[in-house]
Order: C-alpha cells, then structure tokens, then sequence
C-alpha cells in the first residue's frame, strides 16, 4: 500500500487526471488501511515483551507514530476536501505532495515495526511478509 499510495501521490502532483471519485475512493482506503493498522500493531505492541532499553524506546517511537497519523489522516482528509471543494490542478498537487509525504513516513515506520518484530521473535498474525509492503 506504501508504493501504492507513493505512486498515486506523484502521479497527482504530476496532473494525472483521476475522476474526483477515484481521488475521493483513494484517500478513504489510504485512512482505512492505517486505520487498521495502527489498530492491530497497537494490540501487538501492547502485548510484545519490553525487553531491554533499545526495545521499549522502539515500542513508544512506533505507538508514537500511531498517535501521529491520526493527525496525519485528519490533514489527508483537510486536503481532499480542498479539492472537493474546488477541483484544480494547484490543489490536486496539494494532495499528492502531503500524500508523499505520508507515503515517506509510513515507509520509515514500516521499518521500525520490522525491526521490533524481529527483536521480539514470532511473527504477529496478519503482518505482511518481510517484502517491504504494510
């Protein structure tokens, strides 16, 4: 979803013309799937032993980036609405910049969860592979 959201992202900056109910459709399953994320990981989280420092500082750094992109989703969606509010290319671009910037945050968070998972042994249910996809 991370390369997904990346490349949508450019490709609004660059005035790919999306029906408005794509962007719209787009935006909502980007907050969706970090949405259940953050929902499924916190549970993890919650769980994983706090073994070591290095490992509880990881563990608040990650649920600190759940907080985070609720804040971030809230902005995503401010966006959208400028662009439903009036559909043109400056705001269009708008959405795709902050969209790249989510995407950049959500890959180095990925990251971060990767290694905890690793420090931590088992894998959790329902975590992707360690492909580089959410």
């Amino acid at each position: 979803m991370i390369d997904w959201l990346e490349g949508w992202s450019y490709n609004l900056v660059l005035l790919e013309e999306y029906p408005l109910s794509d962007v719209q459709a787009a935006v909502r399953t980007v907050a969706s799937a970090v949405r259940e994320h953050s929902d499924s990981a916190n549970r993890w989280l919650a769980a994983a032993p706090l073994t070591g420092v290095e490992f509880a500082r990881g563990v608040r750094l990650v649920q600190n980036d759940h907080v985070w992109f609720l804040t971030s989703l809230e902005q995503f969606t401010w966006f959208l609405r400028v662009v439903e509010g009036e559909d043109q290319g400056g705001h269009r671009q708008a959405l795709g910049q902050y969209g790249r910037i989510l995407a950049e945050a959500l890959r180095r968070h990925r990251r971060d969860e990767r290694w905890l998972e690793g420090k931590a042994g088992p894998r959790r249910p329902g975590t992707a592979p360690r492909s580089g996809k959410p």
